[in-house]
């Protein structure tokens, strides 16, 4: 069943069920009222997708959220807008084009009257306001020719939805171009591939002829700030091995220590490789532990110098004493890792 038809058929079943109790002589149930409690985003011009939050749009057996409308002229709210009613807290609406601002109102369809809800004021502006659409990731970065991209961010979409219609109007998300500044305008669009989209989420796959890039959505606001490119690029591979993960290179160190007396640890970590991988020495956190019934303690921590070199003034303690080069992670996906480097034991008396 249609969503326009669920709620139309909502609709006929909560009054159906009202009159029924009615000639019984029974009390009809209490529905919530809907109710706003926020709006996202806050002002835009015509065609912005707006969400607004709140409670009973959706309750079943209930009477169907009827309307939605934005302030018109004259600031009185009857300007009517495309609807999507997403759950008993969300709606999606796409502002009119003669909207002015001022608050949503949503109108439920109970008779007796209408239930309204209205929302903090709406701001129309002339260009993208606050409804431009923003990028924060995408996923995977990397991948051949109809790999599918997840695009997540905000105000995404072209149009959030009619349920007025028979068969419902489907949400549609922005035009998204892998690579704006290459390629072709034909060949650099992706296609949609029919999965759920959001406001804040978008899935596409990756078109015939795209080329290394940013990507690229346009929500078609008709004035500036209508799109946005990732700030990082996708890679287009010939081949799905070629987006393999890069396997990390380790590197291999050592570290020293010598113990002098009242009692000071110190000692230098070195790459044991030729040539030597400085990037493994330099400010590297070193640990200090002596031996005791129980296992190794911590006694001291230090971090090495540019040249590798550490000290630390510990407490005086007799036996036996070593020092630790943690393992280090290097790169942002990792590049490097620093493997972990133990020193020889020391032996230490007052």
């Amino acid at each position: 069943m249609s969503l326009g038809k669920r709620h139309i058929g909502r609709r006929v079943a909560g009054v159906g069920v009202a009159v029924a109790l009615m000639v019984l002589g029974l009390q009809a149930p209490a529905f919530a009222v809907p109710a706003i409690t926020a709006i996202s985003p806050t002002s835009g011009p015509d065609d912005c997708v707006v969400v607004i939050t709140g409670t009973g749009f959706d309750q079943p057996g209930a009477f169907a959220i009827d309307e939605v409308n934005f302030t018109g002229a004259g600031g009185i709210n009857d300007e009517p807008a495309l609807f999507h009613v997403v759950s008993d807290t969300e709606i999606w609406t796409t502002v009119p084009l003669a909207a002015t601002t001022g608050a949503i109102s949503v109108v439920d369809t109970n008779p007796t009257p209408d239930d309204i809800a209205n929302s903090p004021v709406f701001t129309i502006t002339a260009d993208a306001g606050g409804c431009g659409p923003t990028i924060t990731s995408f996923t995977p970065t990397c991948g051949v020719v109809g790999t599918v991209v997840t695009i997540t961010g905000t105000n995404l979409l072209d149009t959030g939805g009619d349920d007025s219609t028979d068969p419902v109007t489907a949400p549609a998300g922005g035009d998204v171009r892998f690579n704006p500044y290459g390629g072709s305008a034909a060949t650099g669009r992706a296609s949609h591939t029919g999965a759920e989209e959001t406001p804040t989420t978008l899935v596409v796959n990756v078109p015939s002829g795209a080329v290394d890039g940013p990507i690229r959505v346009d929500t078609d606001l008709g004035a500036g700030d209508d799109n946005v490119d990732s700030t990082t690029a996708f890679d287009v591979a010939a081949l799905a091995t070629d987006c393999a993960p890069a396997v990390p290179t380790s590197h291999a160190r050592s570290i020293s220590l010598t113990l002098k007396k009242h009692l000071v640890a110190k000692g230098v970590v070195s790459s044991t490789e030729d040539p030597a991988f400085t990037d493994c020495v330099a400010s590297v956190p070193v640990k200090i532990q002596r031996k005791t019934s129980s296992g190794w303690k911590n006694v001291g921590s230090a971090t090495t110098t540019s040249t590798g070199s550490y000290k630390k003034k510990i407490k005086d303690k007799p036996g036996k004493y070593r020092a630790i080069a943690k393992k280090v992670s290097l790169g942002d996906p990792v590049t490097d890792v620093c493997k972990k480097a133990t020193s020889p034991v020391r032996k230490h008396k007052h």
